[in-house]
């Protein structure tokens, strides 16, 4: 299969091609797509993708329900809080992984949601949190980590026990990430917020039937970007890279997130799944 783009307003998938096992990734956007009316150019999948093959689509046309409030900011902002360290890279806030518009789609029940956080002060141990609320702003669950000891992109998924929440399908949630640089006290003021939004959809049915036929990790990926499915082509991706040291996953993980105007941290290391623990008596920082 063959991936057509167009460098005009839009674009439309029509497939992929894999060559020597190697990805190179097909996005498309889901719903509110513009259809190209010419100059549209073949582009087969190749090892190592020429800087004029970037991909550059448009997830931030998927237009959130109108009953959500857009969220707070996928990148913390104000000023370094207190508890952010000195850092050459000049990236001095958490920052969610998600489209420009902070709004993403999921098939899973149990997603996973990808964090970048930045370098920590040096003797500063802060509290690193998740709050998940309905789009009414109705908790759903709450939980925090240990503070990493170094700056790179951590993930963390909805736990998978009996009675642990889930996503309902055709429903919007809020999710917040919060560096909560005194946990001990009730002051907020220098926490650092990181925001989006995700909604569980049922596969399209073309989608699972291309998903069936998969014959690798990457064909999966493929998949969930052709239909715009952004927590899961970044979170497929994602464990590909943590198993295997391969500069064409390299390319393909920048230019997934170059396509969301993120690669400033598209170098950063990736974590290991972070373990998590749930409070419930901790103040929630409100965005």
């Amino acid at each position: 299969m063959v991936v057509h783009f167009c460098h005009k307003k839009g674009f439309i998938m029509t497939g992929t091609k894999f060559v020597s096992g190697f990805l190179k990734l097909s996005v498309g956007v889901l719903l509110a797509v513009a259809i190209p009316d010419a100059g549209v150019e073949s582009v087969q999948a190749q090892s190592r993708l020429p800087s004029d093959q970037r991909l550059s689509p448009n997830w931030g046309n998927y237009r959130p329900p109108s009953n959500l409030d857009r969220p707070t900011g996928r990148e913390g902002g104000g000023s370094r809080g207190p508890c952010i360290g000195e850092t050459s890279n000049l990236i001095q806030n958490p920052i969610a992984l998600v489209p420009v518009n902070g709004f993403g789609t999921t098939v899973a029940a149990r997603p996973t949601f990808f964090v970048y956080v930045p370098t920590i002060k040096s003797g500063v141990t802060p509290q690193m949190q998740f709050v998940l609320r309905t789009a009414d702003d109705r908790l759903v669950y709450r939980t925090t980590f240990s503070t990493i000891p170094s700056p790179g992109i951590v993930s963390f998924s909805l736990p998978e026990r009996v009675n642990s929440p889930i996503l309902e399908l055709g429903k919007t949630y809020k999710w917040t990430f919060t560096l909560v640089c005194n946990p001990n006290e009730d002051d907020l003021s220098g926490n650092k917020i990181a925001a989006g939004s995700i909604q569980r959809i049922a596969p399209p049915s073309r989608m699972a039937s291309e998903l069936a036929q998969t014959t690798s990790p990457q064909d999966m990926v493929a998949v969930y970007a052709k239909y715009g499915i952004w927590y899961d082509a970044l979170g497929a991706i994602a464990n590909l890279r943590r198993s295997a040291d391969n500069p064409a996953l390299q390319n393909d993980w920048l230019a997934l997130l170059t396509s969301v105007e993120l690669e400033k941290i598209a170098n950063q290391p990736l974590i290991q799944p972070l373990s998590a623990r749930e409070t419930q008596n901790r103040p929630v920082s409100r965005p």
